[in-house]
């Protein structure tokens, strides 16, 4: 499921981009990366990203801006609304030949604003009211203030990288992305840390420590985080037991298994396996994790 590894920015019909208030309950999603610019924008609630071995937990009203290709995990706690808002490279590229040079400010605080990132957000804040009121030709109206926003943006939080390299392009990036394909293509098998490590010709404890700092999850955790989010696409999809369904993925230890679906989509197998039913026959599915 290389989703889980790499990903690509689904736009809004008739929009430029993909925009969505985003409302959610506890949850994780495991280190991945992907080549379009990503913004979230916390309203409610708590929310930690781990972005580029930096971690982040932004204050309602800030903004996260996760360049591309950095390798990310983000995590919520309790009820979280925030609004997500995701360009692709191509889009990027009509104005920024070189897009994978250009680098966005991290973090960027809702205290002490300049002018520009005043009218930054004021875009922002537009563009989402307008999204949610969908009034004929909304969508002229929100692509101009998706442009005023990335406008002021790149005018007052971004900068070149002199060597022209995107920030993903480090040797340390190059070994967790290395170590990602590996659980990727051996998820279902049972899988070490003294095997991940020997894939890419590190030691135990170098591994570990590389690892944690770069995805903010043991490489044990990250493994049960990627069995777990296929075990979910499985269970939407097929009709086999949820014993079987753990087993075609890797998941052994039923108590673990619970805990950790729970703390990623904030209820059980057999309660989504129901709503998904019943959806199904109302003419519904469920959105993707």
């Amino acid at each position: 499921m290389a989703h889980i590894i790499h990903e690509e920015v689904s736009e809004n019909v008739n929009l430029p981009a993909k925009l969505e208030l985003v409302h959610c309950m506890p949850m994780t999603i495991p280190a991945h990366w992907h080549e379009y610019l990503e913004i979230l924008c916390l309203i409610d609630g708590r929310l930690t990203a781990v972005i580029q071995a930096e971690s982040y937990q932004p204050e309602p009203g800030s903004l996260l801006v996760i360049n591309s290709n950095e390798l990310h995990m983000t995590q919520t706690a309790g009820l979280t609304t925030y609004v997500l808002l995701q360009i692709s490279a191509e889009q990027l590229r009509r104005f920024f030949p070189n897009f994978e040079a250009l680098h966005f400010q991290t973090l960027i605080s809702k205290e002490n604003r300049s002018p520009d990132q005043k009218e930054m957000f004021f875009h922002l804040e537009t563009m989402v009211s307008e999204y949610e009121k969908q009034a004929d030709g909304y969508q002229l109206l929100v692509t101009a203030h998706l442009y005023e926003f990335l406008y002021y943006l790149y005018r007052c939080c971004s900068h070149w990288n002199e060597d022209g390299a995107a920030g993903g392009s480090s040797r340390d990036m190059r070994r967790i992305a290395g170590i990602m394909d590996y659980v990727r293509r051996n998820f279902r098998k049972p899988l070490t840390l003294d095997d991940a490590a020997a894939s890419q010709g590190l030691s135990r404890e170098y591994f570990c420590r590389l690892f944690k700092k770069y995805t903010g999850q043991t490489f044990l955790a990250y493994v049960n985080s990627v069995r777990t989010m296929n075990f979910y696409e499985d269970l939407l999809k097929s009709d086999e037991s949820i014993t079987q369904l753990m087993v075609q993925n890797g998941l052994t230890n039923y108590k673990v298994f619970m805990r950790i679906f729970k703390e990623m989509y904030g209820t059980t197998p057999q309660k989504i396996r129901k709503s998904s039913i019943h959806q199904a026959d109302s003419g519904f599915c469920l959105p993707p994790p």
